[in-house]
């Protein structure tokens, strides 16, 4: 069975291409490395994007996105980390796989996942349309 994951965004970034990441890095990889960041579930990715997000400012023109990865795509996992931007370094560098799975610090024992555009398997997932997502108002009352 396919791995289903999920990404809420701004519209402007719902392109996987990893871009963003590539220009100012992140948790799991440095400037100059392209990795997307999605979660193992909706709930998850609104969580992950909760915790970056101002309670005095309600979002607005988010989209959810999800893809599926083939069951037959190596997806290797990292459970702990000391420096998790040198280790997510090391693992796109290595070109070992297209997918990383990865613990989630928002809500233990859920995981993320990382892809890395630039892998040759990438192309095999298969990314869904973007369709528009609304975070519920009591979340920021």
């Amino acid at each position: 069975m396919p791995l289903r994951i999920y990404r809420v965004c701004r519209a402007r970034y719902a392109v996987l291409n990893g871009e963003g990441a590539k220009r100012v890095g992140g948790r799991w990889n440095s400037p100059g490395r392209a990795v997307v960041d999605m979660a193992g579930s909706v709930a998850l990715a609104v969580l992950e994007n909760l915790v970056h997000l101002s309670r005095q400012d309600f979002p607005t023109g988010y989209v959810v996105i999800g893809a599926l990865v083939p069951e037959d795509i190596r997806i290797l996992s990292l459970d702990e980390a000391a420096d998790p931007q040198q280790a997510g370094d090391k693992w796109f560098d290595s070109q070992e796989s297209a997918v990383l799975r990865v613990n989630s610090v928002v809500v233990r024992g859920d995981s993320n996942f990382l892809l890395n555009p630039t892998h040759p398997d990438f192309s095999r997932i298969t990314v869904e349309a973007a369709k528009p997502f609304e975070f519920d108002p009591r979340l920021f009352s």
